[in-house]
C-alpha cells in the first residue's frame, strides 16, 4: 500500500525541488510555466506544497494561471499549447513532478542593488585571466582559444 505524506513548509518542499524550480516557485506569487513531458505548458502562479508517497512520487499542489499564450512571449514558445485555470476560480491543481520537463519564468526579474553593496552585480562579466587557466580549461592541448 502506497502512503503519502503532505509537505506544506516552504523550505522542506524547496528541498525537494531543482534549485531554481524550489527558490522561485515555492510560497511566492509570479507568472510561471511547468514544459510537461507532452509539450503543453502548464501556467501557474505558485507551488503551495508537495506530497511524497512511501515509494518516492512526488505530486505538486500549485496555483494555476490563466491559460493562454503569456504576454510578450518569444516567437519560439508561441506555438506551445498553453494549460491554466479551466474556468473562472477554478486554481487549485496536482501535478505529477515526473511530468515536468523543464520550468519557465513569464516576467523579467530585475535584481536590486544597494547603493553600498560592494558585490558585483550579476549584469557584469568577470574578467578571467586566460594565461593562468589551466590547459583543460581553455580548450585542452594548451593552447588558449581565441577570444
Amino acid at each position: 500500500m502506497v502512503t503519502w505524506t503532505r509537505i506544506t513548509d516552504p523550505e522542506t518542499v524547496s528541498g525537494m525541488l531543482p534549485a531554481w524550480l524550489g527558490r522561485r516557485m515555492v510560497g511566492l506569487r509570479g507568472a510561471f510555466g511547468l514544459l510537461l513531458t507532452t509539450g503543453d505548458v502548464l501556467r501557474l502562479t505558485s507551488i503551495a506544497a508537495a506530497h511524497q508517497s512511501s515509494e518516492g512520487l512526488v505530486l505538486l499542489d500549485v496555483l494555476l494561471d490563466d491559460a493562454g499564450v503569456p504576454e510578450g512571449i518569444d516567437l519560439a514558445w508561441r506555438s506551445k499549447h498553453f494549460l491554466g485555470s479551466p474556468i473562472q476560480g477554478a486554481s487549485v491543481a496536482t501535478v505529477n513532478l515526473a511530468q515536468v520537463v523543464a520550468a519557465v519564468e513569464f516576467t523579467v526579474a530585475e535584481m536590486a542593488q544597494n547603493p553600498g553593496d560592494e558585490t558585483v552585480p550579476f549584469s557584469d562579466e568577470v574578467d578571467v585571466d586566460r594565461s593562468e587557466a589551466a590547459p583543460e580549461a581553455v580548450g585542452g592541448g594548451g593552447q588558449l582559444l581565441p577570444s
